[in-house]
């Protein structure tokens, strides 16, 4: 019988606007560093964005605290920017 992989519960909070994000369930095993970015659909924003990956509560106050600190502004400045400037979500209907 095949034994169930352990994973945890990981929360990600938007860089634009600070707020939690859609938790993730990562294997144990496959753990990304320390404040890992991901691109995830914010549901505050409406948009895509860059998260902060947050492991645990005293993460989740670090990321808060740099969050407040404006750490993550020109960051999410430059994310937004960058999809603008490559077209990303715009359809190409060849005309």
């Amino acid at each position: 019988m095949a034994r169930a992989k352990k994973t945890d519960l990981h929360d990600f909070y938007c860089i634009k606007c600070g707020n939690k994000g859609i938790p993730i369930a990562r294997q144990r095993s496959h753990n990304h560093g320390k404040f890992h970015r991901k691109k995830l659909y914010c549901l505050h924003c409406k948009q895509e964005t860059n998260h902060v990956e947050c492991k645990n509560e005293i993460e989740t106050y670090e990321f808060l605290e740099d969050f407040r600190n404006g750490v993550y502004e020109d960051e999410a400045k430059e994310y937004i920017s960058d999809v603008r400037d490559t077209g990303i979500g715009k359809v190409n209907l060849g005309y």
